[in-house]
């Protein structure tokens, strides 16, 4: 259990960083402001989604089942990783313009330039990351990771002290972070002996194999996550899209709990030598996520009422209620986040599209019942339904493909209380 406290305890800091960050952004920029940031890094975050052929999650599994040496992974994921970045710029060139009819020219201008920088910069900090977490180097992974946001925090601190901090300061102190993890990163890869520059074109075809394979379920995984903040942000005004993103800073907090536990189970998941194995190590993780993503909730829930106006102001009161709502479906989240990597390590990745497809779809009927009449607390009830079906039907996809019985994947074991004896002690 020593790689899930030290995750634990990055987990930690990252979630103090992204308060701060998420307060100076509400404090400094106000709801309108901090509207037109979400917006800067809505629409590219959702073209490289949409882009980037799941290659991170196939490099994740090549590297965890070791099916090519690091330095050839490494040097062919960046090949690819470069093709695919020119690739997006010039499809995000014309293709966002048509989400941001009715914005100024001003903020249009600023997410094509934002684009530019955070394709290249985003997709090289992020599988330098996964080269560290595939090959279980859970101490570098949490390293880099952790560079992101205080990186980001840190340049957002110094544009502040030179009086230069605006809404295009916030976006581009991002890139900036990012760009310091990637590059840390990268020293600490070149140390280690794996950095070329030489792709192998087997590995080529191996990670864009799987990637492709998963890639179906990655786009819906993604549509269903961020179509209420699309819709909130074509249909609302940019102060309510302010107030979304406030709420979704709060509820997210715990998910970076669900998303740590995710990253270390795949890899072991994957390497377990038998399906036997695989299913009871997911299981310790799925009712680990279960149970520290609901303790979370409630406790976040209960907080919120006085946390939010304190720490993002007045203008942001109701923000509060807002995730509220949301953190009721963040134990349905990890459930189906968990899911997710079972059926990616059992190499199921087909099905994983469909059952995100039906997600999806309930949270677009969830959104156009509940939007029109309820507002934002319609696009947050929205997506408690879109988890808790997307829940159901993932944990239904599993138990058929792999002719697997779910109830006792829930069921506690002894093993459970000892992995978290073994935690609290550290």
């Amino acid at each position: 259990m020593k790689d899930m406290s030290w995750s634990f305890v990055t987990t930690a800091i990252i979630q103090v960083v992204n308060i701060l960050t998420g307060l100076l952004a509400a404090r400094l920029l106000g709801p309108d402001g901090r509207g037109q940031l979400a917006e800067i890094m809505l629409w590219p975050g959702l073209l490289v989604e949409f882009g980037i052929l799941a290659l991170s999650d196939a490099l994740l599994y090549r590297a965890a089942t070791r099916s090519a040496a690091p330095k050839t992974l490494f040097a062919t994921i960046m090949f690819l990783g470069a093709i695919l970045s020119a690739v997006l710029i010039v499809i995000g060139y014309f293709v966002i313009p048509f989400a941001l009819v009715g914005e100024s020219a001003r903020l249009e201008a600023t997410i094509h330039l934002y684009i530019v920088g955070y394709i290249p910069i985003y997709l090289f900090a992020l599988f330098v990351a996964t080269m560290f977490q595939g090959h279980l180097d859970i101490k570098g992974w949490n390293v880099v990771r952790l560079l992101v946001g205080t990186g980001y925090l840190g340049f957002i601190l110094l544009l502040w002290t030179t009086g230069n901090i605006g809404v295009n300061g916030f976006a581009f102190a991002y890139i900036a972070g990012t760009a310091l993890s990637g590059f840390v990163g990268l020293i600490w890869l070149w140390r280690k002996g794996w950095v070329s520059w030489k792709p192998d074109l087997a590995a080529a075809k191996g990670l864009l194999g799987y990637g492709i394979r998963v890639h179906v379920g990655e786009i819906v995984n993604s549509a269903r996550q961020r179509v209420d903040q699309a819709a909130v942000a074509m249909f609302l005004t940019s102060h309510d899209l302010g107030l979304y993103a406030v709420a979704l800073t709060v509820a997210n907090g715990p998910m970076i709990l669900v998303n740590t536990i995710a990253g270390i189970a795949f890899p072991k998941i994957s390497a377990a030598p038998d399906k036997e194995e695989k299913l009871r190590i997911f299981g310790i993780y799925l009712r680990l996520a279960m149970v520290m993503s609901a303790a979370s909730a409630v406790s976040l829930a209960i907080l919120a009422e006085f946390l939010v106006p304190m720490v993002f102001g007045r203008n942001f009161d109701h923000s509060a209620t807002i995730s509220q709502i949301m953190l009721i479906g963040l134990p349905f989240f990890a459930a189906k986040l968990m899911f997710i990597q079972a059926l990616n390590a059992f190499d199921r990745s087909l099905s994983i599209g469909r059952a995100e497809l039906i997600g999806l779809i309930g949270a677009a009927g969830a959104l156009a019942l509940f939007l029109p009449s309820m507002g934002l607390e319609g696009a947050a009830w929205a997506m408690v339904v879109a988890n808790v079906v997307a829940m159901v039907v993932m944990a239904m996809t599993l138990g058929t493909t792999i002719e697997a019985k779910l109830l006792p994947l829930f069921r506690p074991t002894h093993d459970d209380f000892s992995a978290m004896r073994r935690l609290l002690r550290r």
